[in-house]
């Protein structure tokens, strides 16, 4: 009964977060004279709270997948191969990028799979540090490589900047929005599905085994899902981390580990902050706006820290 009261708080809570944010802007309350507000903030509204769901459920699926409470899209390199992605398509052919809304959700969901791929053959078997250092030598393979192409490519620039810094949101229109929102959707809800594999690689791969799961497919399965779900955030707000790694354990805390009920309380509390994040850093201040990455990562960077200190203590 608590675990589903919990549930529907949260649900009620992120529908309560996103009518606030559709009616509060720099310029006050309302929608304008003439709704022309709500054309300007719906996209991002829908793009924060499909990115939340996405990278809070990829947080904890990447979590339970290799047994470590510190995994994140953003520091495992994931979402470094989704710029990377998104980086080559806006370089080599940039209308057939801009033209086709589902050109640019492919090809974050093609980088961030080939980053996936990398992290498991370097770092599955490793120790928490080991996992976290490929990740970070991933980071830096792709932001290197995402700078050397930006480099010579000015027309791509300001747009792949723009994502590196997390910024994408405020660039969201509804055409644009469609079909990563609607990816970051659906592979958020099929890692529902995976919550009986998650219990159970909690144990062990031995004793998953003798439970009667398929450790290599699901595992196989888990990285597939995480990974095209960081693709879809990618798309819809660039490059932020820390909701995966803030979402699951808020959650864990909220319903418990069972993933039954922690997977989706993570994805709803991965909207709640996003688009509470996105919402205070476009309303704070009267004649700039702060990158909702930058407040989360004020939020998160702590958090990791102790998170980090913890674990090793």
């Amino acid at each position: 009964m608590r675990t589903l009261t919990a549930l529907f708080s949260l649900c009620a809570l992120s529908i309560v977060a996103g009518f606030c944010a559709l009616s509060f802007g720099r310029d006050g309350f309302g929608l304008g004279e003439n709704g022309e507000y709500l054309l300007i903030r719906l996209p991002r509204i829908l793009g924060a709270l499909a990115a939340g769901w996405a990278l809070g459920t990829a947080g904890i699926a990447q979590q339970g997948l290799f047994r470590n409470p510190l995994a994140d899209p953003g520091l495992t390199g994931v979402f470094g191969g989704a710029i990377l992605g998104v980086t080559l398509l806006l370089v080599s052919s940039p209308d057939f990028a801009w033209n086709n809304a589902w050109a640019m959700p492919v090809a974050a969901a093609l980088g961030s799979l080939a980053a996936m791929v990398l992290l498991i053959s370097l770092g599955r078997h490793q120790s928490t540090s080991g996992l976290l250092l490929a990740g970070l030598g991933i980071n830096a393979l792709t932001a290197a490589a995402t700078l050397v192409m930006t480099t010579w490519t000015e027309s791509a620039r300001s747009s792949i900047t723009t994502a590196q810094l997390g910024s994408w949101l405020g660039m969201l229109t509804l055409e644009i929005t469609v079909v990563p929102a609607f990816l970051a959707v659906v592979t958020g809800a099929l890692l529902l599905t995976t919550a009986k594999d998650l219990d159970r690689l909690a144990l062990g791969e031995s004793a998953a085994q003798h439970s009667g799961t398929d450790t290599r497919k699901a595992s196989l399965r888990l990285a597939v899902l995480t990974a095209l779900a960081a693709g879809a955030a990618t798309c819809l707000c660039g490059q932020i981390a820390f909701i995966g790694l803030l979402a699951p354990h808020l959650a864990r805390a909220l319903v418990g580990a069972n993933h039954r009920w922690s997977l989706p309380a993570a994805g709803l509390i991965g909207s709640i902050l996003l688009l509470a994040a996105d919402t205070a850093g476009r309303t704070l201040f009267a004649d700039r706006m702060l990158p909702a990455s930058a407040i989360v990562a004020l939020i998160g960077a702590p958090v990791f820290i102790g998170l980090a200190r913890r674990h090793h203590g």
